[in-house]
């Protein structure tokens, strides 16, 4: 009898410890549930909206406008572009500029900032995707004006130096240092404009960009600075605080580009030239 008493109230405690982990259980499911649900989604946000929408400023060849339609093509345009169709959603672009490419983002006004280089303090306030190209910062001079072949023939006294406001290539001027002056200007155009009309005697801008202006060029000479002052990927960046599988899901376009040939075919298209042989001239 003592013994069978024993193995009945075994019984019941065993019953009640299984009736307490399953309550345990089940709150600690709805406090992840709350936790996840709670979590924004970005994903959700475009599906709910309909609309991909995208900010843009120029940087030719990720982004531009088209001088007929005035619409947005590029590399990075036509990444987002398909992205979109993946998404089975409409696509947006959206224009900015570079000063206020950040500050936009911020304030919902687009969903992914496109062709933003990715760098320490800019990876404070936005997530960054994975980078689709490498970015290397390089001077362009008017080699009919300019014998300069380095980037100590730039750094002088009198020299000036164009730098798109607000981008990459301003900051990290800025955080090498320089003794020439530095003219900081709005977009690209108004610094090519500026080293054509003797305005500033070196522009510095990504290789890119350079590349393609001095294939339409024959007076621009390109110059890589070494070490080199600027090199960094460039990628797209969303908002912070939303999930991590959204973060993913924009990686894995971009390696889909990236791997599948995609890249390569857009940067033929918009003539991202090889732009070793513009540093000989």
């Amino acid at each position: 009898m003592h013994r069978n008493g024993l193995t009945v109230a075994g019984l019941l405690l065993v019953g009640a410890l299984s009736i307490f982990l399953v309550i345990v259980l089940a709150i600690g499911q709805t406090q992840v549930s709350g936790q996840v649900s709670g979590q924004k989604s970005l994903l959700k946000e475009i599906h709910d909206k309909g609309e991909l929408r995208v900010g843009f400023a120029l940087a030719e060849p990720h982004q531009f406008k088209d001088p007929v339609t005035g619409d947005w093509k590029g590399i990075a345009v036509d990444m987002m572009r398909d992205w979109a169709k993946v998404l089975n959603v409409k696509f947006v672009p959206v224009d900015t500029s570079w000063d206020t490419m950040i500050p936009g983002l911020e304030a919902g006004k687009y969903d992914v900032a496109a062709a933003l280089n990715r760098r320490p303090p800019r990876a404070l306030v936005v997530t960054f995707s994975t980078p689709y190209i490498n970015d290397l910062g390089v001077f362009a001079v008017n080699r009919t004006k300019s014998s300069a072949h380095t980037w100590a023939d730039i750094n002088k006294s009198s020299e000036t130096v164009c730098v798109v406001l607000s981008t990459a290539e301003d900051s990290a001027l800025q955080l090498v240092g320089t003794d020439a002056k530095v003219l900081r200007l709005p977009d690209e155009n108004e610094c090519r404009l500026a080293l054509q009309s003797g305005k500033a005697s070196a522009v510095f801008d990504d290789v890119s960009g350079q590349g393609q202006f001095a294939a339409k060029n024959d007076w621009v000479r390109l110059i890589v600075p070494t070490p080199p002052i600027e090199l960094q990927g460039v990628a797209f960046a969303v908002r912070k605080g939303y999930l991590y599988d959204d973060v993913q899901a924009l990686d894995i376009q971009i390696e889909h580009w990236v791997n599948e040939g995609l890249l390569t075919s857009a940067m033929r298209e918009y003539k991202m030239p090889d732009w070793g042989a513009f540093t000989k001239r």
